[in-house]
Formats: C-alpha cells, sequence, structure tokens
C-alpha cells in the first residue's frame, strides 16, 4: 500500500562546495511509524531533516509529503509544508520572549488562524501531553530547566498536529539527568503512533521506541532493519564500530 506513505525521501544529494554530505539517500516513513537515524557525527543527520522542510536546499533528489511534492518542485507554499511538518531542534529554538504557554500558543494564532480562545485549549492539551503543568505555563524559556524547555518545543510541534515530526537529536544539549524526562515524552508519543522521524544517539530508547532504525554514514545509508537487527546483530562493519562506540556509555 502506498496511500500510507507520509514521507517519501528518493535519491536525496546534498553537498557543500567539495564537501558531499548526503549522497543518494532514499527510504520512507509510514503513517504512524516511528523511524530512528543514528550514526557518527558528520554522517548529514542533520542535514537530511533539514533537507526535508527545506531548511536547506538539496541539490537533486525527490521528497514527497503524503503524495505532494515538496522537492523539487514544491506543491503547495514552503509555509504549508513546515506546517504540516513539525520540528524540533536541539537548541529548544523557543521565543525568549514569550512565556511557555505562549510559545505553543502562537502558531496556533498565526498559522492555523484559530481564535486565541481555541489556540490556548490547544496548547493546553499540549503542554499537558508532555507534563508541563500549570504552574509553569507563565514562566518564560530562562525560567525552566533545559528538559522543560524541550519538552514546551515538543509540545509546540504536536500542537499543530502535524503530518511528522522530525526530531534532531533533541537530547543532546541536555544535562545527563534530564535526558530521561524528555525522552520519556517521546515514548509516550511513540506508543500513541505519531509519526516521527528522529535522530539520536540514545541507543536504549531507539531499541525501545523504533520501528526501524536507519544507519547514516558519510553521506549514505549502509544498513536498515528492525531495532533486533540493527542494534543487536549489525551487518555492517561501520554498524558495529559505531554501536560500540555508543554502548561504552549506554546499555543495550
Amino acid at each position: 500500500m502506498t496511500n500510507d506513505i507520509v514521507l517519501r525521501v528518493e535519491n536525496l544529494w546534498k553537498s557543500y562546495g567539495k564537501l558531499q554530505v548526503l549522497r543518494g539517500v532514499s527510504f520512507t516513513v509510514r503513517r504512524g511509524e516511528v523511524k530512528v537515524i543514528i550514526g557518527p557525527s558528520g554522517s548529514g543527520k542533520s542535514t537530511l531533516l533539514r533537507c526535508i522542510n527545506l531548511l536547506v536546499r538539496p541539490d537533486k533528489g525527490r521528497i514527497e509529503l503524503e503524495g505532494h511534492e515538496v522537492f523539487p518542485r514544491p506543491s503547495m507554499s514552503i509555509s504549508k509544508i513546515r506546517e504540516r511538518i513539525g520540528f524540533v531542534f536541539q537548541q529548544f529554538n523557543l521565543f525568549m520572549h514569550l512565556t511557555a504557554l505562549d510559545n505553543v500558543r502562537i502558531g496556533l494564532i498565526k498559522v492555523k488562524k484559530m481564535s486565541k480562545e481555541e489556540a490556548t485549549k490547544k496548547a493546553i492539551e499540549a503542554l499537558r501531553m508532555v507534563g508541563i503543568d500549570e504552574s509553569l505555563w507563565n514562566k518564560y524559556p530562562a525560567q525552566l530547566s533545559g528538559g522543560q524547555q524541550q519538552r514546551v518545543a515538543i509540545a509546540r510541534a504536536i500542537a499543530m498536529e502535524p503530518s511528522i515530526i522530525l526530531m534532531d537529536e533533541p537530547t543532546s544539549a541536555l544535562d545527563p539527568e534530564l535526558v530521561g524526562e524528555v525522552l520519556k515524552v517521546i515514548e509516550k508519543l511513540a506508543k500513541q503512533r505519531k509519526t516521527m522521524l528522529i535522530v539520536t544517539h540514545e541507543l536504549d530508547f531507539a531499541l525501545e521506541a523504533a520501528d526501524e532504525i536507519m544507519v547514516l554514514d558519510h553521506g549514505v545509508i549502509v544498513e536498515k532493519g528492525t531495532p533486533e537487527e540493527i542494534l543487536r546483530h549489525p551487518k555492517h562493519e561501520r554498524t558495529r564500530k559505531f554501536i560500540e562506540r555508543i554502548a561504552r556509555r549506554t546499555q543495550i
């Protein structure tokens, strides 16, 4: 079946000068699927996510979102594309002059044209879903911990009800003691069958939450399969070496 494919990426290439970052990447993400991308730093993972919602323009290839062409000739506006592709960044990217509630509510009002009352209700639902209670709604990002800020960022993404949520190493900027609270939220979303494409180094999380893991190295998907196949029985030497390095600080 093809009608449940949310995201299709075909033969995607991207280079910066002579440095080839992506070299013919192809994959699909189906509705309700949680797909995780792992691989060494500098392998092109973040660039791939940024190409998908056109924060970075690919050199060639094809991207489709629910059958609509995103690249090379978008069949809808860039703003509409980004409305349907949620993005959770490493560094939270919250508006520092807005409260937690307003950070989640602003996109609903400005982009989805909801009334303030309707947007507030939707924003509160999303904040509660990620464990941000009423005592934090009117606090500014500087008054929140890193884990709380990232959970607000996740709430902002899910409140928009996107077709897919992209997460770019959502715990990498957190202190170790705060990583768990964010991973629990993402695991909850996975159990709710939110469609997600996640870049992470948290292999224990990937083993628990992913439907499929793709290994990206030097801009190429070198291996993909179930979490058990990739993390317990990797076939490619690059995958084995990467997992051995990461496993020194995780328990899988």
